[in-house]
């Protein structure tokens, strides 16, 4: 698992194989929610012909989604407990570096 894009303090993004991670903090006001998500084939195929400006698109519509209190696609696409332990790794490595 490495991270190969990021905009501090709003998302990372993880590749670990053929699989995409998005990391994203979502920041409620009172309190700031913190998601790991899998990319979908679609989202990866368009991250590879567009780059960053395709994640962004996809982070700001999970914001706007969150913000209408709609919570499904986060739910839906929540990594399992490993794959959060090993993006975490991966960021504490990484941060260790800078």
């Amino acid at each position: 698992m490495h991270l190969i894009e990021q905009q501090p303090h709003f998302w990372e993004l993880y590749q670990d194989d053929s699989n995409y991670y998005l990391s994203i903090a979502i920041d409620m006001s009172s309190v700031v929610s913190c998601w790991d998500i899998k990319l979908t084939e679609n989202e990866i195929k368009r991250f590879q012909s567009q780059g960053r400006v395709a994640i962004e698109e996809i982070a700001g519509l999970i914001v706007r989604e969150t913000y209408r209190g709609d919570f499904s696609t986060l739910e839906s696409r929540k990594v399992s407990a490993d794959i959060e332990q090993q993006i975490q790794m991966t960021f504490t490595a990484w941060r260790s570096t800078q």
